[in-house]
C-alpha cells in the first residue's frame, strides 16, 4: 500500500520586544489570553449529502458504519467527539482534533473508504482546513491508497461564537482538495462543495450544547385557525393537509447503445450520447453528481484504443413542467467540463451535477463524443463500456 502524507496545517506562533534606549514607562499592556486546552465538543460533518445518498443504496454490511467514539447524527451526518487540542476565543483561532471513523462500503462498485480522526483548523483570518486519515480500498484491492491527516478540504471560517469561554464554528464552507478527490476514488473533482463543517470546543469534559442546532417549541407547518367556522354571515373556512413522502433519486437513459461516425486512424470519431434523465425526489434538496467512465475499446482482431482517447462535451437542462415550482426553490443543474480526447474518460469525469439547495425536481443531461483514433490504430469495429453513476 503506497503512503500519501497530506499536508500539516501548523501554527507557527512568534512574540519580539524590542526595548529602547532612555523610554519611559507609562503603562503596562494587558497581557494576551492564553490558548485553552481542549477537553469536549464535538464536530459534526457529513463529507457530501449525496456521496451518502448514494451509497446507503449499496450492498455493504452496513452501507455506512461509525465506530472508534462517532456516531450518526438524524440528518444522516456523523458527530465526532473531541479528543485533544487547543482554542483561543480572543484570536478566533483553533486546532482540534476529534475522534471516530466512518466506513462507505460499497461492494458491488469495488470500493470502501475509511475516513477517521478529523481534526479542525481555524485560522483567525477567513480560512482554514480539515484533515483526516483516509484508506481507500477500490477495484478488488488493486487500488490502495493512505493518507495521514491530509487536508481533505478547505473551509472558509467566521468568528466563532463564545459562550462562558466556549467556542462554536457554525454553517462553516467546505471545499475538495485534490488529496481529497483522490481518496474518494474521484467520484468528486477539486474544488467540489462539501457539506458545511460544525464544530464545538470546550475546556470542560461535558459537550456544550450544540448553538447550531435548537429546538423549535412551535411547530409552524400545524397553525391552528384563527376562525370558528360555521360563525358569522355565509363564511367558512376548512384546513387541507396534504404529506408529502419522500421518493428517490433515479437516473434514466433514452437508449443503451451509440454509434460513432466511422474514421480512419488519425482522424476522429464523433457521435452523441444518448440523453439521460437525472429525477431528485427524495424532497433533501442534497445535491447529486452523475460521473462517466468508459473501459478500453478493442476489436475483435485484437486492438486497443486507451479509453483516454474519447473525450466529451457536456450539456445539462432542467426538465420543463407545467406545475408552478414550490415556494422558494429554485432549480438548478450544471454541465461538467468539457474533456479533450487523449486526457479523457479513462478516469472519472462529472457529466452534470447540481449543488445542494438546487437539486429538485429533473433534470437532461447530455454530451458530444469525441473519439480519437491514434494513428497506429488497426481497422475494425471497436467497442467500450461507458458507466454513467449518480451519487
Amino acid at each position: 500500500m503506497g503512503t500519501i502524507n497530506g499536508p500539516h496545517r501548523v501554527g507557527l506562533w512568534a512574540g519580539a520586544l524590542a526595548l529602547g534606549a532612555a523610554t519611559v514607562l507609562t503603562g503596562a499592556s494587558p497581557a494576551a489570553a492564553a490558548p485553552v486546552d481542549v477537553a469536549g465538543g464535538s464536530l459534526d460533518w457529513g463529507f457530501k449529502a449525496s456521496f451518502r445518498a448514494y451509497v446507503s443504496t449499496g450492498n455493504g454490511t452496513p452501507p455506512i458504519a461509525t465506530t472508534d467514539g462517532a456516531s450518526r447524527n438524524a440528518d444522516g451526518t456523523f458527530d465526532f467527539p473531541a479528543a485533544s487540542g487547543t482554542y483561543d476565543a480572543s484570536a478566533g483561532t483553533a486546532t482540534v482534533k476529534y475522534k471516530g471513523t466512518v466506513v462507505f462500503s460499497y461492494p458491488a462498485h469495488m470500493f470502501e473508504i475509511t475516513l477517521a480522526d478529523p481534526t479542525l483548523v481555524v485560522n483567525g483570518d477567513g480560512t482554514g482546513s480539515l484533515l483526516a486519515d483516509v484508506d481507500l480500498v477500490a477495484n478488488n484491492g488493486t487500488t490502495e491508497q493512505h493518507l495521514d491527516q491530509a487536508e481533505v478540504a478547505t473551509l472558509v471560517t467566521t468568528a466563532p461564537t463564545v459562550t462562558d469561554g466556549d467556542v462554536s464554528f457554525a454553517g462553516l464552507g467546505a471545499t475538495l482538495t485534490a488529496n481529497g478527490a483522490g481518496a474518494f476514488a474521484g467520484f468528486y473533482s477539486a474544488g467540489t462543495a462539501l457539506d458545511p463543517v460544525n464544530a464545538t470546543a470546550s475546556d470542560e469534559a461535558t459537550d456544550p450544547a450544540d448553538p447550531t442546532d435548537p429546538t423549535d417549541p412551535t411547530d409552524p407547518t400545524d397553525p391552528t385557525d384563527p376562525t370558528e367556522p360555521g360563525t358569522g354571515n355565509g363564511s367558512a373556512a376548512q384546513t387541507i393537509k396534504a404529506a408529502v413522502a419522500g421518493g428517490a433519486l433515479t437516473l434514466t437513459s433514452a437508449g443503451s447503445a451509440v454509434s460513432l461516425s466511422a474514421a480512419t486512424p488519425g482522424q476522429t470519431a464523433t457521435g452523441a450520447l444518448n440523453a439521460v434523465t437525472v429525477s431528485d425526489l427524495r424532497g433533501t434538496n442534497a445535491g447529486w453528481d452523475l460521473v462517466g467512465q468508459v473501459t478500453d475499446f478493442t476489436s475483435a482482431g485484437g486492438g486497443n484504443i486507451p479509453a483516454a482517447n474519447l473525450g466529451w462535451e457536456p450539456t445539462a437542462a432542467v426538465t420543463t413542467s407545467t406545475l408552478k415550482a414550490a415556494g422558494g426553490v429554485t432549480n438548478a443543474v450544471s454541465a461538467g467540463d468539457p474533456v479533450a480526447p487523449g486526457t479523457g474518460l479513462g478516469t472519472s469525469r462529472t457529466l452534470c451535477s447540481a449543488e445542494t439547495g438546487g437539486s429538485l425536481g429533473s433534470s437532461t443531461c447530455g454530451a458530444t463524443l469525441n473519439l480519437g483514433v491514434p494513428e497506429s490504430s488497426a481497422a475494425g469495429e471497436y467497442s467500450a463500456v461507458l458507466t454513467l453513476t449518480l451519487a
